[in-house]
């Protein structure tokens, strides 16, 4: 088998793999335990990335008040997330490979 067959594999398991995290992984999981921030960690600041991945979680299980709640721009970075996840997909899917 060719390299580029195991590294399309590889790019499709991840590609499916990490949306279905955010829909197993429940987000009283992910509020149960510290956030791993390093600007909050160092700076003892909040980033405007801070709370996104609870956000998104959130977001993802239909708690639009809490991933509010956590991060505003969630409302921005979903919809991204979820175009280039998209766009990923269908690429390595039919192999468009301007899409």
């Amino acid at each position: 088998m060719h390299i580029e067959k195991h590294v399309a594999r590889g790019k499709a398991g991840w590609l499916i793999l990490l949306p279905l995290l955010f829909f197993l992984v429940p987000t009283s999981w992910l509020e149960a335990h510290p956030p791993v921030c390093l600007s909050r960690l160092i700076f003892k600041r909040r980033c405007p990335g801070c709370g996104m991945t609870r956000a998104i979680s959130c977001a993802v299980h239909g708690q639009f008040r809490k991933a509010w709640h956590y991060n505003k721009l969630v409302v921005i970075v979903l919809p991204l997330l979820t175009h280039s996840w998209l766009r990923e997909v269908l690429r390595q899917s039919f192999r468009w490979p301007y899409l």
